[in-house]
């Protein structure tokens, strides 16, 4: 679940949202502030949001299907009245069923697109721009599309388009757009991206939709796609330096003789860092860190029943392939002991908050490894740490498996304190039955690199079924990282994964936000 969320004010104007939601408008969340419904929405949506605001003052609360963010797609919109602080909250999540809509970006086979794409684009990458984040264009092309016209005919190749559309679409995310270039090519525009490696981990996907046959008149047709990736502002300034670059990907794909994904590669264009931007990512400054909460849903109860929390350095989460990032800013004692205390006084409010709501269970921290190999560490959490006895029980520190073999000592300890124990890193190492049985760990929990290959790699299937297997036979809770898709969520609850978490159920949230999600889901 997404984090759509936005507040609105008496008036009409929005006072506060979610970037997500933010995002959606082509806004920051401090620019969305004060703006009206007739600004940001499309002139019959904003009027049926304020006929919602009035029906929602008289009863509590009101919905709707609505074209909110932009004409070709519908979104499921809550809007709630909070009586005690005079506001609405706005509620939309993409629903289910979408019309097949896609926009036709251009007629003829031209490269130049129709000047709104262009203005839109500028936006988007200004967005972008300010936040942090990329906006990518992928231009996919289909092979030997012009057989399928030429042999079955004008009405049967769009027959094959319009069923080619379906299946993007379906892949695409939440603000993504899927645009109709000419006969035989798309270009898809991906909003809020991190790296050039989602963006052409998106395009594979796209491939592999394309890939499946389609059955026309007693025919099954099998077509290949090649798609050129770029992104903005890392490759291009705007629109049509993007729509440039991503064309001369798929030019040069075509030029190679292979099919597949290519990303742009700027040689030209990259720009060197200045000595500050240099020192920073030397030694970045420790007030820099900030604190996101990655919500935990329930499979059974389809509801957030804990998070994770997710250092942010200079924006960045720290998790993952980037927590070294952290560790080599806080080496030795005193860098770890300043940011532990600084972690768990910064976790004791929103925990005796957190703690009021009788299903979360509470908050993974987690501990890497040269935190774990400090001789002090123990007395640190034993003599320093004064959490009080419920906060510690709604602490849950995070491990890595193989951790086990040479700190058991330390995990029995740290239980004995009242902290519950997260085992991680279980592809790499699994501990033996009888280790776990003793340990009692509350869960463990699944890699999204498992997660991700489990679909294609009979290897990692098989080491899921195992894990599954013995956290069924030890009675201890099944937990996965980086769930994407709907139907990695299917595949693990079918494993019986009971606790999940990834891009699919939505991005970081502030600990107000997690709070308010909470009070929502309640509602």
């Amino acid at each position: 679940m997404r984090c759509n969320l936005a507040w609105i004010d008496t008036a009409g104007h929005y006072i506060y949202s979610t970037p997500e939601f933010a995002a959606l408008c082509e806004q920051s969340v401090a620019s969305i502030a004060g703006q009206s419904l007739q600004t940001l929405h499309l002139s019959s949506s904003a009027a049926k949001l304020q006929a919602l605001c009035v029906s929602a003052c008289e009863s509590g609360m009101a919905e709707a299907v609505l074209a909110l963010f932009d004409s070709h797609t519908l979104y499921d919109c809550r809007l709630m009245w909070i009586e005690a602080s005079q506001h609405f909250v706005l509620n939309a999540e993409r629903a289910i069923k979408q019309p097949l809509l896609y926009e036709q970006l251009i007629k003829a086979t031209n490269d130049s697109p129709v000047p709104l794409f262009k203005v839109a684009l500028n936006a988007q990458i200004s967005n972008a721009n300010k936040a942090g984040k990329q906006v990518a264009l992928l231009k996919l092309g289909l092979e030997k599309f012009q057989w399928i016209q030429d042999s079955l005919g004008q009405t049967a190749s769009e027959t094959v388009i319009e069923e080619l559309a379906s299946r993007l679409l379906t892949t695409l995310r939440e603000g993504d757009i899927l645009f109709r270039a000419n006969d035989d090519a798309f270009i898809i525009q991906l909003s809020n991206i991190d790296k050039a490696e989602a963006a052409v981990s998106v395009a594979h996907r796209l491939i592999e939709q394309l890939s499946y046959g389609i059955r026309i008149d007693q025919r099954e047709i099998h077509l290949s796609a090649s798609v050129g990736v770029a992104l903005a502002p890392l490759q291009a300034n705007d629109a049509g330096e993007l729509l440039g670059a991503a064309s001369q990907a798929l030019k040069a794909l075509s030029r190679s003789g292979t099919s597949g994904v290519r990303l742009y590669d700027p040689l030209r264009q990259r720009k060197a860092l200045n000595l500050k931007d240099l020192a920073q990512l030397i030694k970045p400054d420790y007030q820099s860190i900030e604190l996101g909460y990655r919500p935990v849903y329930g499979v059974r109860s389809h509801r957030i029943e804990g998070a994770q929390l997710v250092p942010l350095l200079q924006g960045v989460p720290c998790v993952g392939s980037e927590e070294h990032v952290l560790t080599q800013m806080l080496e030795g004692d005193s860098g770890w002991h300043t940011y532990l205390s600084w972690i768990f006084n910064q976790l004791e409010a929103p925990l005796q908050q957190l703690s009021q709501q009788k299903s979360f269970q509470g908050v993974i921290v987690r501990i890497p490894p040269d935190v774990l190999e400090l001789p002090s560490f123990m007395e640190f959490m034993t003599t320093r740490l004064t959490l009080s006895e419920g906060i510690r029980k709604k602490v849950l520190l995070e491990i890595d498996a193989i951790e086990t073999r040479d700190h058991e000592g330390v995990l029995f300890d740290l239980e004995a304190l009242g902290f519950s124990i997260v085992l991680s890193g279980l592809s790499d190492y699994l501990p033996p039955i009888q280790q776990l049985k003793e340990l009692e760990p509350q869960l463990l929990m699944l890699d999204a690199s498992l997660v991700q290959s489990m679909e294609a790699d009979v290897k990692s299937r098989r080491t899921l079924e195992k894990l599954a297997d013995i956290a069924a036979d030890l009675d201890i809770a099944l937990a996965a990282g980086g769930v994407q898709s709907a139907g990695q969520r299917m595949q693990l609850s079918h494993q019986g994964v009971g606790y999940m978490q990834g891009e699919y159920f939505g991005s970081l949230l502030s600990v107000e936000l997690l709070f308010e999600q909470l009070v929502l889901e309640k509602i």
